[in-house]
């Protein structure tokens, strides 16, 4: 993060303007794209589509620089120190908010609408909200994951209780966990970690978060932040349907579901081939519950283009093939390499067919809620101030106000917004 840091800084000196590609009046553009996601598995599919893009598009090049994930951002924040940023590149979420806040990508809008893409019709609204920023959208999304609530239906039968369904609450998802939990017997209702990751997602169902919208103050300690909380730690220490660490004994969240001693657990659409293998039960997927509004976990890699580079048409053109083009998402499907971002889902029939789990449409659904992690410089600053806060609430050795109180007073003194 130290390195980064200190590259962004030489990023805000004026650099000359670094003309990529081979672009001239007589010969065809060429494109550096640097991506990280394909590697070793996937750099064929991922040739494939430029192979594709290319044959449809003869006036441009590509020149894919695929490196492995470890390498990708270090050789990138390098080559744009240099001047010598590809005209495109691949980021994760948490790097794509960063790269927007320090100006080194170019917001794209303009340029779709000059090149006949309409992106609100091509992309799932909740994806394409999470590549913008301050209104613009800086990012094409290439390929996600979402996190569901996934459940063990032969639990919920056993107690009478109805499967979750798209419009629940906390009020019915805590319902049904107090039904089905049985403590003596180590059967539990629900587990989600109180940790970062999920309480920057849950405070938004409850309709707080740890910044406000513009990201121009911290609300950790917020009144509806502090009710998040305690609805987290209240479901194992005041209802008793969720493990403590001491019952867990050790145990991960996702072999107690494969054990069948979990009615329900929130992760990713990465555990369904592993479910689909262990679980000797049936189970299905929803969309997580909401309280006062739904927010859901979406993890993605997008594609920018360089502030550097002169060839905006192009490259937008080519990413959106990556991203879009029926002919892309089928092979993107076929090599199961995470799911494509449409927003027409009849596209991926081929992945709906797959079961279990049997309402797979909910993977789709999720993303009309996805919510970003904070948009900050210093994001890892921010985890190591509310971590271990969280950790010492669960464990009872904080009360919840002490805890988020103490985070927002640290927040404000260590993080320049």
């Amino acid at each position: 993060m130290k390195n980064l840091s200190i590259v962004f800084l030489l990023l805000m000196v004026p650099l000359a303007l670094f003309a990529t590609g081979a672009q001239d009046e007589s010969g065809p553009v060429t494109l550096r794209y640097a991506s990280f996601s394909a590697g070793e598995d996937n750099a064929a599919t991922q040739q494939a589509m430029i192979d594709a893009f290319q044959e449809a598009n003869p006036g441009i090049i590509i020149e894919n620089e695929i490196t492995g994930y470890g390498e990708h951002f270090t050789q990138l924040v390098t080559k744009i120190a240099s001047g010598d940023a590809p005209d495109t590149f691949e980021l994760n979420m948490e790097n794509f908010l960063a790269y927007a806040i320090r100006g080194a990508v170019k917001p794209i809008d303009d340029i779709a609408a000059d090149a006949g893409i309409n992106l609100k019709e091509t992309y799932a609204a909740g994806v394409l909200d999470a590549c913008s920023y301050n209104g613009q959208t800086y990012a094409i999304p290439q390929m996600f994951s979402t996190v569901l609530l996934i459940y063990n239906k032969d639990l919920f039968d056993a107690a009478g209780a109805s499967y979750p369904q798209e419009d629940w609450t906390w009020k019915e998802s805590l319902e049904a966990s107090k039904k089905i939990a049985d403590p003596e017997n180590d059967i539990w209702g629900t587990f989600n970690p109180v940790q970062f990751w999920e309480f920057y997602k849950v405070t938004q169902q409850n309709g707080g978060g740890v910044m406000t919208p513009d990201g121009s103050k911290f609300t950790i300690n917020s009144p509806q932040n502090l009710e998040t909380l305690q609805y987290m730690v209240d479901r194992i220490q005041k209802h008793h349907v969720m493990p403590s660490d001491t019952e867990l004994a050790g145990r991960g969240d996702w072999d107690l579901f494969v054990d069948g001693k979990l009615a329900m657990i929130s992760t990713g659409v990465w555990a369904f081939t592993d479910f689909a293998n262990r679980c000797e039960f049936p189970w299905s997927v929803e969309v997580e519950p909401g309280n006062t509004k739904k927010a859901t976990h979406f993890f993605a890699n997008v594609s920018c283009l360089s502030r550097d580079t002169t060839n905006d048409m192009e490259a937008v053109k080519f990413l959106n093939f990556i991203a879009s083009d029926p002919l892309s998402v089928q092979m993107r499907l076929d090599a199961q390499w995470e799911l494509p971002t449409i927003k027409d889902a009849s596209l991926m029939k081929q992945y709906l067919a797959i079961t279990p789990p049997d309402n797979k449409i909910a993977v789709f659904n999720s993303l009309e809620y996805a919510v970003k992690p904070p948009a900050l410089e210093q994001f890892q600053e921010l985890v190591e101030i509310l971590n271990p806060r969280l950790e010492q609430v669960r464990l009872g050795m904080l009360e919840p106000k002490e805890a988020l109180d103490a985070a927002q007073k640290e927040a404000e003194a260590k993080i320049k917004l």
